[in-house]
């Protein structure tokens, strides 16, 4: 297909990727039992545009990524994935794929994915993929995104909502993005002792789920399970004690447990207290009265809030 032809047939639709919704399957959900991102995007004017209608793609691609030649994809063998592209496959195929190898490329091996069309709704399809951390999963979804759009003709770019998967500084540079991408792998990376015995209980089959940023660790379900830090495990009083001292890991496990949670953010300034308050909506309760008022005298739009009723758990919370 000509740039000409491209372009009169982009004219007639949105020409941009947009991100629907993204999300995080922590453990067996309706799509397969092996915990899995699922970013939802709609294509658009690329809907027309599978990947052997647009020029060069298949082997630029394949050049910045390498280790797409020994994906199998449907065909079982390496080389199967390539081969799609060059029958034409739709771009979320390929951000399935990408994210995947963006992943193994960290030390991350992880080859379980699947993109399928969301019925009734033309252009959107759920993008699903396997991950070993959610945070760097996310993270590998966006720049998946970031770079298939890269390599489209010019009046083809654009992505919508990318940061519903994962927020990233600066503007898209493929090494850049790789560096960032590393730098947060590192990051996030268990320490020896947990991560020796998290590989072990996945040996054992034992399901393994991360819970904070640190090394806190859920092994098991159900009445099995038991969650450890490092080499202390949930037998000893040391790791709820860590625990409640976390507000917002806190939070965050009573809210997986499916207990009610009100929502609130820290803040360090007043400024920062009455957007948070606007955020949450009000009445707001707030540990720092004082704060809250002196910022709301310089906002005309400042709602009045209410700083009374820590017993009353459907209030939002706003701790300046």
């Amino acid at each position: 297909m000509s740039g000409n032809e491209i372009h009169q047939d982009a004219a007639r639709f949105r020409t941009s990727i947009r991100v629907v919704d993204a999300r995080v399957f922590r453990g067996p959900h309706v799509y397969s039992m092996t915990p899995m991102v699922r970013i939802q995007i709609d294509l658009g004017a690329l809907e027309a545009f599978p990947t052997d209608k647009l020029p060069g793609f298949t082997d630029d691609i394949v050049r910045l990524l390498p280790g797409l030649a020994g994906h199998g994809c449907s065909y079982g063998v390496a080389g199967g994935f390539v081969r799609r592209m060059q029958e034409g496959t739709w771009l979320g195929h390929v951000v399935e794929h990408v994210a995947l190898e963006l992943q193994s490329m960290l030390g991350h091996p992880v080859t379980r994915g699947k993109t399928r069309s969301v019925k009734g709704s033309p252009g959107t399809y759920n993008v699903m993929f396997a991950y070993n951390d959610e945070v760097v999963g996310l993270l590998a979804g966006r720049v998946a995104l970031e770079l298939v759009d890269s390599l489209l003709p010019g009046n083809l770019h654009g992505l919508e909502g990318l940061d519903e998967i994962a927020e990233m500084e600066g503007p898209f540079d493929f090494a850049v993005r790789l560096q960032q991408l590393k730098a947060r792998a590192a990051e996030r990376a268990l320490g020896p002792t947990t991560a020796s015995l998290v590989r072990e209980a996945e040996r054992r089959g034992i399901p393994a789920a991360r819970l904070d940023d640190s090394s806190l660790v859920l092994l098991g379900q159900g009445k099995h399970q038991k969650r450890i830090r490092a080499s202390c495990t949930d037998l000893t009083s040391e790791i709820a004690t860590e625990i409640a001292s976390d507000k917002d890991l806190t939070k965050f496990l009573l809210q997986q447990a499916g207990l009610p949670v009100p929502s609130g953010e820290l803040v360090r300034s007043a400024q920062d207290a009455v957007a948070a308050a606007a955020r949450l909506g009000y009445p707001v309760v707030t540990n720092h009265w004082t704060a809250i008022m002196e910022a709301a005298s310089t906002s005309a739009s400042q709602q009045r809030t209410k700083s009374a009723g820590a017993s009353n758990r459907r209030e939002n919370t706003v701790a300046a």
